[in-house]
């Protein structure tokens, strides 16, 4: 997902000023890296495949994208994301027939099974009955949640490749590359929040609640990323340095149970930045001045 997109951004940059002259054989290796590693997953089933043809298909929308309608990172990824699953959905249809939809995700319950059945093999004897308890519960999430999961790793992956051509060759970003603590998307997000609550509480059926499901993964995943960027800009007028901020999330991370607050308070932050523009306010608010102390 990094690999390719990344390496197709240098290619089609050959021409571009002021590129370093190991760029075009560094893009020939993650490209036919990538191209291997696809051709090696695409062969371990139905599921194996689909996410090997979405991730040549999205990488073909985006590099198109950037080059014909230059735009923001966040805006070409979703593009490119919505035209590759189009085609995707067109596919399997016409290839497999309406039945290949319940293959797909029997075929995500299993992989999440086994990968849970690893952890509880390797697991600590008094861990492993923690993680024994929760084995159902996760097992039916991650199934449910395949195509939001691929959608956020679509997103990460070209988040990476995206800076990576950047600092490789400059011109390979059309747009300018923008700071973590500069994160920020549409206001209309908020309603893919919306669409999870309602499927929670509403009778609904299945297709929808997978969908809603899905979709309020990406948005509240969107909002935690939004919300730790509003962290990380308050952080840096009040003085608190980045490794602090780290330390704090890897700790968090470990003993897990914080971690458990954390997310959702940086989830209710990023939402509720839509109406009150927390940074905004703090830029409006000028500097902060060290106060001298007697």
């Amino acid at each position: 997902m990094i690999g390719l997109p990344c390496a197709a951004l240098l290619i089609v940059n050959a021409g571009s000023d002021g590129r370093p002259a190991w760029s075009q054989p560094l893009a020939g290796l993650f490209g036919a890296l990538s191209l291997a590693l696809l051709v090696l997953s695409g062969g371990t089933g139905r599921l194996g495949a689909v996410t090997s043809a979405y991730i040549v298909l999205v990488t073909a929308a985006f590099v198109s994208a950037v080059l014909l309608r230059p735009a923001p990172l966040l805006r070409q990824a979703l593009r490119s994301m919505l035209a590759a699953g189009l085609v995707m959905v067109v596919l399997i249809q016409v290839m497999w027939g309406s039945a290949a939809w319940g293959a797909l995700a029997w075929e995500a319950t299993r992989q999440a099974s086994i990968a849970m059945r690893s952890l509880v093999e390797i697991a600590p004897p008094n861990a492993a009955d923690a993680i024994f308890a929760v084995y159902e519960p996760m097992v039916r999430f991650v199934s449910l949640t395949w195509p939001g999961m691929l959608a956020l790793q679509t997103l990460a992956g070209l988040a990476l490749a995206w800076h990576l051509a950047a600092r490789v060759a400059a011109p390979a970003a059309k747009a300018p590359v923008a700071r973590f603590k500069d994160f920020y998307m549409g206001d209309m997000w908020v309603w893919g929040i919306v669409a999870w609550l309602g499927v929670l509480i509403l009778p609904v059926s299945g297709t929808l609640q997978v969908a809603g499901t899905n979709v309020g993964l990406v948005a509240s995943t969107l909002y935690v990323v939004r919300g730790a960027a509003i962290v990380a800009t308050f952080a840096e007028a009040f003085g608190i340095s980045a490794l602090a901020l780290v330390i704090a999330s890897a700790a968090a991370a470990a003993l897990a149970l914080p971690l458990l607050f954390v997310l959702p308070g940086l989830c209710t932050l990023g939402i509720t930045d839509t109406w009150y523009q927390y940074r905004r306010r703090l830029a409006a608010a000028g500097p902060r001045r060290p106060t001298n102390t007697p």
